[in-house]
Parts: C-alpha cells; structure tokens; sequence
C-alpha cells in the first residue's frame, strides 16, 4: 500500500472516529446534563451529521483487489459514514426530545 492511499484512510477513519466521539458526547450531554448543555449537544449532533456528509461525499475510499478477474476484498468507506450520519441524526432527536419532555409546559402554569 502506497503512502497517500494510507494518509487517506488513516483521514478518513480519523475523519470517522471524531464523528463518533461527538455523537457519544452529545449524546450523553442530552441524556444527563439537560438543560444546561443543551446547544452545546445540538452543536455536537450538527458537527457530527456535517462530519458524516463530508466523510460521504468528499473523503470517500473505495479500494479492492482483483487476482484473475475475481474480487478479493473490496473496502468502501461510504457505509462508515452512513453509520455516522444516523447516530448524529438519532443523536439530534433525542436530544431536542429531552429539551421538549424537560422544558415545562407555559399553558399549564400554576396560578
């Protein structure tokens, strides 16, 4: 393996593992921490769901081998970043959920 083809999967599963950490922090920033870390947990979930756009459309590897016309492996980075994409998108929505289920009603005030 040639050295630029291993800086673009070493890119890419760095690019891959920071969007996963971001997920798994935001993620615990809306479960436990509500209200008070709540935009830092929204900004989280976006940079995640950009990480996992860009790694999609712009840091994708494919990479196979042929030996006598038959496929030996073949690696496709694309499915990585799906992953990404629904974890930061799950992310985002549990956390604007537990904003909404957190935050008091203003039409049932006491009074």
């Amino acid at each position: 393996m040639d050295n630029t083809l291993r800086d673009l999967i070493g890119t890419v599963m760095g690019l891959w593992l920071l969007s996963i950490v971001v997920c798994i922090i935001a993620l615990r920033w809306a479960m436990f921490s509500m209200p008070r870390r709540f935009w830092s947990a929204v900004v989280l979930s976006v940079v995640a769901l950009i990480g996992g756009y860009v790694g999609m459309t712009h840091f994708r590897v494919v990479a196979s081998k042929t030996v006598n016309g038959q496929t030996q492996w073949k690696f496709d980075s694309k499915w990585f970043f799906v992953a990404t994409l629904i974890l930061a998108a799950l992310t985002l929505a549990v956390t604007v959920w537990r904003q909404k289920t957190l935050r008091p009603d203003p039409s049932t005030k006491a009074g």
